[in-house]
């Protein structure tokens, strides 16, 4: 498992342990599956809340409102912000359809973003709460057959321009739902 070298980033990369140790460290390639997992002094339904509504979409990440349809076969929409449309996108940034729900523990979906023209992939949301209250958010992104999408949620580029990824976007809910702001340059 890769993790960051700062000691007190919470946002772990894991690298598949079938995947070749060039996959970790090039700057060409990003790994099929990518897995990150943030700890969040929130209970689960306060995450699953962020990450389901639009009340929450649009004060963490890229700031585009989501609409989901949380039922098996319901759709998704990940909508541009005013700043996105400005940079050339349409209203849509992201769509996909649920394929799992079990509220507030487990989203599965499939994802295409509207600026790559690559198969569908596959995110899962899993959520689990400790005694404490607080809870473990992970995200596990499968991008097989997408590497160009692959490249882009990896992150490591420049957040405002759209290169953080996810490792950006569960920063900036962390912040949002632990302190109630909106992290520098994140949300609308």
């Amino acid at each position: 498992m890769s993790t960051s070298s700062d000691p007190t980033s919470t946002v772990e990369k894991s690298i598949p342990a079938t995947a070749p140790a060039s996959m970790a460290a090039s700057n060409d390639e990003a790994p099929e599956v990518q897995v990150y997992a943030i700890y969040i002094d929130a209970p689960a339904q306060k995450i699953w809340d962020a990450v389901t509504t639009a009340e929450f979409s649009e004060r963490f990440g890229y700031g585009g409102v989501t609409e989901i349809d949380l039922t098996p076969g319901g759709a998704v929409r990940d909508l541009t912000t005013a700043e996105m449309k400005k940079m050339g996108m349409g209203d849509v940034a992201a769509t996909g359809t649920v394929i799992e729900v079990d509220p507030p523990h487990k989203l599965v979906m499939t994802w295409s973003p509207a600026w790559q023209d690559e198969p569908e992939t596959t995110l899962t949301y899993e959520i689990k709460e400790y005694p404490e209250g607080a809870s473990c958010f992970t995200l596990t992104h499968v991008l097989t057959g997408a590497p160009n999408t692959a490249k882009d949620v990896r992150g490591g580029g420049d957040a405002g321009a759209g290169g953080g990824g996810w490792p950006w976007v569960l920063s900036s809910l962390k912040t949002l739902l632990e302190t109630d702001r909106v992290m520098a340059g994140a949300g609308t």
